[in-house]
């Protein structure tokens, strides 16, 4: 009885070291994980309000604009938009950036009444900024300090009617504000990780006083132990059901005749559950929320492949560029709560039409489409894009309107991913264009 009881306590040991092991290493992994996907999110919101801002300026006035020309009626426009941002939007400050040549940045249109930036007052210097003197969307990875203080800030492109680089708006927000946001998700993390811990030796403690008796007592904690496991996953990945679930509960005719051997399975049980939870926190930093299509993130890393196709003359696609007109309309007078409807009724229109590509969500109201088709092909698929939407109209006289633009890859004049892009870019703000011109701000036709 004595050697039994002795080799009870060495399992008992080892199994509960080994399983505290486990749940604090899933702790500190999804804490991690957990923390980058926030903020990739916060870095996303940050980029939908400069591309938003962005895309509603002019970029032929915005390059010609020089400070003498404040009382114009062209700089009081723009000054008119950054005001509204800087006014209704979460954010510090919004401004534009004039691009000196060899990185050097200065301010050209300022909406802030207290203590504005000057017309050509040096801005200081930032990789992302830089990235958006290239044509590409960027937001600071590290905070940056100046006369107003510490910032994160999202830059975004303005560009002008022969596709160039106009002007850059920058939005800023508050690095603090930013810290505190990284540092409660991380916080409510730990705290959910430690009580896991402490719910989990607990139980092994309670469990260990009726060891010596019957082993098989801590087969059966276990699976309570697996359960409060399965709890706290959910709770951090805000999920109902968990996939994987099969892994903590395996079939009853799976279950180890012995003891030993059973807690053995556990544990390998929870090793691959843990594998499946930091795969889904890992997929959700590539999704954008609210429609479940590719995110920015996606967008990124999907474009760099491109890249490397285009250099090496092996790259065959098609570009098309989707926009929702009137959202700002709707969301103005039906709230906040209409305008998300809209984005998921024009998210699930192009699931439907493109059910075999890559659709990324890029902004607010804006998706992309990356076909691997030409030609004949893409007119198709457009057409039936726009049929559905003719079809969704006879039922719903409030559906969101889209304007769309296309560009196949042409191997002899783009030498880069946005040369295609901005073919497409701009045809769909001449669609755009053209459904103002008739439609005016209204929603349906």
């Amino acid at each position: 009885m004595k050697t039994r009881s002795n080799l009870n306590r060495k399992f008992l040991l080892s199994a509960t070291l080994f399983l505290l092991i486990v749940n604090f290493s899933l702790g500190l992994i999804l804490t991690k994980e957990s923390t980058e996907a926030m903020k990739e999110q916060i870095g996303n919101r940050m980029l939908d309000v400069s591309n938003t801002a962005a895309s509603m300026l002019d970029g032929d006035v915005l390059r010609d604009l020089q400070a003498e020309d404040a009382d114009t009626p062209e700089y009081k426009e723009i000054l008119k938009t950054l005001t509204y941002y800087q006014d209704n939007v979460e954010l510090k400050y919004i401004y534009c950036i004039r691009d000196l040549g060899n990185k050097e940045f200065v301010f050209s249109v300022d909406p802030t009444v207290a203590d504005p930036g000057i017309f050509g007052d040096p801005i200081v210097y930032t990789d992302a900024l830089y990235q958006a003197s290239l044509g590409r969307p960027s937001v600071d990875k590290v905070p940056y300090e100046d006369d107003w203080g510490r910032f994160y800030s999202a830059y975004s492109p303005v560009f002008d009617s022969n596709g160039k680089v106009a002007g850059i708006v920058a939005v800023d927000f508050s690095a603090d504000w930013y810290d505190d946001q990284i540092r409660t998700q991380a916080i409510t993390t730990i705290v959910i990780t430690v009580i896991s811990l402490l719910i989990a030796s607990v139980i092994l403690i309670l469990v260990g006083v009726v060891a010596s008796k019957r082993f098989h007592k801590l087969y059966l904690e276990l699976n309570a132990l697996s359960d409060g496991i399965e709890t706290l996953a959910t709770e951090l990945a805000g999920r109902e059901e968990i996939e994987g679930y099969e892994l903590l509960h395996p079939e009853e005719n799976d279950t180890p005749k012995d003891e030993i051997s059973a807690i053995s399975k556990k544990v390998r049980s929870l090793q691959k559950y843990m594998g499946v939870e930091i795969a889904f926190v890992r997929a959700q930093a590539y999704k954008d929320m609210l429609t479940g299509l590719e995110n920015r993130t996606a967008y990124t890393e999907y474009i760099e492949k491109l890249e490397n196709k285009i250099k090496n003359k092996v790259a065959d696609f098609t570009v098309a560029m989707f926009d929702i007109n009137g959202l700002k309309q709707i969301n103005d007078t039906e709230g906040h709560d209409a305008g998300d409807v809209a984005i998921i009724k024009a998210a699930d229109i192009l699931r439907e039409s493109f059910p075999d590509e890559r659709i990324f969500r890029i902004g607010g109201d804006e998706f992309v489409v990356i076909l691997n088709k030409t030609g004949a092909e893409i007119e198709r698929l457009i057409d039936g894009f726009i049929k559905r939407y003719d079809d969704l109209g006879v039922a719903d006289k409030k559906r969101p309107i889209m304007s769309v633009g296309y560009a196949e890859h042409d191997p002899d004049t783009d030498r880069f991913y946005c040369d295609t892009f901005e073919r497409a870019d701009k045809r769909m703000y001449e669609n755009k264009k053209a459904y103002y011109e008739q439609f005016g701000n209204r929603r349906s036709r």
